[in-house]
C-alpha cells in the first residue's frame, strides 16, 4: 500500500502494518517518517529494536534468525534495515520477498533507503513490500517549493509562519533541508512564544551572510567590486572555497542566463523574476545583473567558469584563485573584459 508522507500519521493512528518501507533522496524527510513509525509502534508495545545495515553481501539469514528468536525483554520487537542502495541482488530480492510475505504478528519490519530509480521500483521485492506493508516515498524538495516547506515546518513547531523569514532561511541554507530545519529549531528556542521580529531577523541574516560565498556572489551581482575584493580576501584561507564558489557560481549564472533568454522575449524584468520564482529578497540583486549584462556576456562568463572548474579538477592549468577573482570582478562589471 502506498502512503503519502502527509498521510502517514493518520494512517498509523488507524492501523499499524506489519512492515514499512520508506525511501527518497532527502534523508531528513525519510528520517522524519521513520520517527513517526517508531513512535506509533512504541505506543502499541514494540519496545525492543535491532538494526541492520544492508549491502550487497548482507546475510539475510540474520533477519530470519532474529524473527524466530525469543526476546527476553519485549514480546514485540522492531527489526530495522537500512539499505545502502536499492541494488540488493537476486538473493537479497528473494529473501526480502519471502520475509515480507510471512511476517509474524510480534515483529515490525522497517526498511529504509535513499533514492530508487524506476527499475528498482518495478522490482519483485519492491512490489512485495507494497503488497504486504506500507510504502512511503519522499521526493526532493524543489527550490520553488522550499519556502512553503520551511513555512509549514515553522508552523508545526509553533512559530508564526512568515514568508519573508522562510525566504531568508531558504536563501541562507541553499536548499539544505537539514540546515533549514536546524535554523527553524534555533528560532523555536529563541522565540518560545512563536513571535519573531521579521526585520530584526532579516537584518541578522544579512549581517551573517556578508562574508560568505553567497554574500560574495551577491556583491558581484550588484556590481560592488570593492566589496567583492574585500569578501574574497577573507575567504582565501578556506581550502574548500574554490570548489564551493565554482559550484554556486555555476548554478547562479546558469539560472540568470535562462532568465536573460526569457527577458529578450518578454522585455519585462518583473515578469521574468516572477516566472522563475525569485525570492523577494533577491529580486533587486537579480534584476541588477539582468540589466547590466546581456546574454552573450553571461554566456562567456559561464564558459570561463567551465575552464576554472576543469582546473580545480586537475584537467587544466589555470591559477584558480586568480581566475575566480577575475571572473567575480567581470561579473560585477568592474574590468575592461566585461565592458
Amino acid at each position: 500500500m502506498k502512503i503519502r508522507p502527509e498521510q502517514l500519521n493518520s494512517t498509523l493512528a488507524n492501523q499499524l502494518n506489519p512492515l514499512y518501507f520508506v525511501f527518497g533522496p532527502e534523508l531528513l524527510l525519510v528520517e522524519q517518517s521513520l520517527t513517526q513509525i517508531r513512535d506509533a509502534a512504541k505506543i502499541q508495545g514494540f519496545d525492543d529494536k535491532i538494526s541492520f545495515e544492508v549491502d550487497g553481501n548482507f546475510d539475510w539469514g540474520q533477519i530470519v534468525a532474529e524473527m524466530s528468536a525469543v526476546s527476553l525483554f519485549s514480546p514485540k520487537r522492531i527489526i530495522e534495515c537500512r539499505l545502502k542502495t536499492g541494488k540488493i541482488g537476486v538473493k537479497g530480492s528473494k529473501a526480502l520477498s519471502e520475509i515480507a510475505a510471512s511476517m509474524p504478528s510480534d515483529i515490525l519490519l522497517i526498511i529504509s533507503t535513499g533514492k530508487l530509480d524506476m527499475a528498482q521500483q518495478k522490482s519483485k521485492w519492491f512490489k512485495t513490500l507494497e503488497q504486504f506493508g506500507g510504502v512511503v516515498q519522499h521526493w526532493e524538495v524543489q527550490s520553488d517549493h522550499l519556502v512553503g516547506w520551511i513555512a509549514n515546518h515553522m508552523a508545526t513547531l509553533g512559530l508564526e509562519p512568515n514568508t519573508e523569514i522562510a525566504q531568508g532561511i531558504a536563501f541562507c541554507t541553499e536548499g539544505n533541508l537539514l540546515a533549514s530545519m536546524q535554523e527553524i529549531q534555533k528560532l523555536q528556542m529563541a522565540h518560545p512564544d512563536g513571535k519573531i521580529d521579521t526585520q530584526a531577523y532579516l537584518d541578522q541574516i544579512n549581517q551573517q551572510s556578508k562574508y560568505t560565498i553567497y554574500g560574495l556572489i551577491d556583491a558581484a551581482l550588484l556590481g560592488n567590486g570593492n566589496q567583492v575584493l574585500k569578501i574574497y580576501e577573507t575567504l582565501l584561507d578556506d581550502t574548500a572555497m574554490p570548489i564551493q564558489l565554482s559550484s554556486s557560481l555555476y548554478r547562479e549564472i546558469n539560472s540568470i542566463i535562462n532568465m536573460s533568454i526569457e527577458l529578450q522575449q518578454t522585455k519585462q524584468v518583473d515578469s521574468v523574476l516572477q516566472s522563475h520564482r525569485v525570492w523577494n529578497k533577491r529580486k533587486p540583486i537579480v534584476a541588477s545583473i539582468l540589466k547590466r549584462h546581456p546574454y552573450p556576456r553571461l554566456q562567456k562568463l559561464l564558459l570561463s567558469l567551465g575552464r576554472i572548474d576543469r582546473s580545480i579538477k586537475g584537467m587544466d592549468n589555470l591559477n584558480v584563485i586568480d581566475e575566480l577573482r577575475t571572473l567575480l570582478l567581470n561579473l560585477a562589471g568592474k574590468t575592461p573584459w566585461a565592458q
